[in-house]
């Protein structure tokens, strides 16, 4: 089993999916050890709780700067014995040194806005935090009704194939 942690911020609806997911045996090899919340009353620390996840705050509004919260960040993922990280959409993403630590173990959920879409793309993350490799992708028009929300669900659904395909090629 590969010991993973997910680091998390603001309400997070794409944790459920891999939440429900991780509870099935969904992902073979796949442990969720322990979720990381970047912000205060993270909705995603109640999800946990309900499953025995064990939620711990790196409140990025605590630290001086970026890179504080980045040292802060990755010492606490070192001390929950993290194998390999999940960043999912988050608000305020860390500086290389995370990355560096988890190098080759580090998937990313971002998402952003461009050309009228809004879109979630799952990376693995090389050493400096720029793309190793594509994991997956979603987008929908911005303007669509309820278009945050389809996102959410579907980037959900991204979040979960792309730590499938992550842990068959680490295992393959």
């Amino acid at each position: 089993m590969l010991r993973t942690a997910a680091v998390v911020s603001g309400d997070c609806p794409e944790l459920q999916a891999l939440l429900a997911s991780a509870f099935f045996g969904e992902i073979d090899g796949f442990e969720l050890a322990a979720v990381v919340v970047t912000g205060p009353d993270s909705a995603a620390a109640a999800r946990c709780g309900q499953q025995n996840i064990p939620v711990f705050p790196v409140d990025y509004g605590i630290f001086p700067n970026d890179e504080v919260y980045t040292r802060a960040l990755t010492a606490k993922l070192q001390d929950l014995d993290a194998e390999a990280v999940l960043l999912v959409a988050l608000e305020h993403e860390p500086l290389q040194a995370l990355y560096r630590a988890y190098s080759g173990r580090c998937v990313c959920l971002r998402r952003s806005e461009r050309a009228g879409q809004l879109e979630a793309e799952a990376v693995l993350a090389d050493a400096d935090g720029s793309e190793a490799r594509r994991l997956g992708r979603v987008s929908v028009p911005a303007a669509e009704a309820g278009a945050l929300r389809t996102l959410s669900s579907r980037s959900g659904e991204l979040l979960v194939e792309a730590v499938k395909r992550f842990m068959a090629e680490l295992h393959g």
